[in-house]
């Protein structure tokens, strides 16, 4: 019988070879040479906040809506929606008729 122990290397292989391609990290892939322009766009945007009555809708089934483009807003009721459809677009209180003086330029 022999009694000689044998030892095994409990070392494993590493899983990358860091002398192999991945040691090269300035290389661009082809896909990333410009920025996407859909990173920052989204597709959709939808508001569950009435914007008349800052209120929280809540689901969207049943709701009034407006949906311009690619942005849906819900509302309570179809009275906010019809006061919101005519809200003027420019500023919902008009010009005011103030005298424009020397001293505005300085903030007053």
């Amino acid at each position: 019988m022999d009694n000689k122990l044998s030892i095994k290397s409990n070392v494993a292989k590493p899983m990358f070879n860091l002398a192999g391609p991945f040691t090269k990290i300035s290389d661009i892939e082809s896909r990333d040479q410009t920025q996407s322009r859909r990173l920052h766009e989204p597709t959709s945007i939808t508001s569950h906040t009435d914007p008349i009555t800052g209120n929280d809708v809540p689901g969207s089934e049943g709701h009034p809506f407006v949906k311009d483009g690619i942005m849906t807003v819900y509302f309570e009721s179809e009275v906010t929606r019809q006061i919101y459809l005519e809200t003027p677009i420019n500023h919902p209180v008009g010009i005011l008729n103030n005298v424009v003086t020397a001293d505005d330029d300085r903030g007053g």
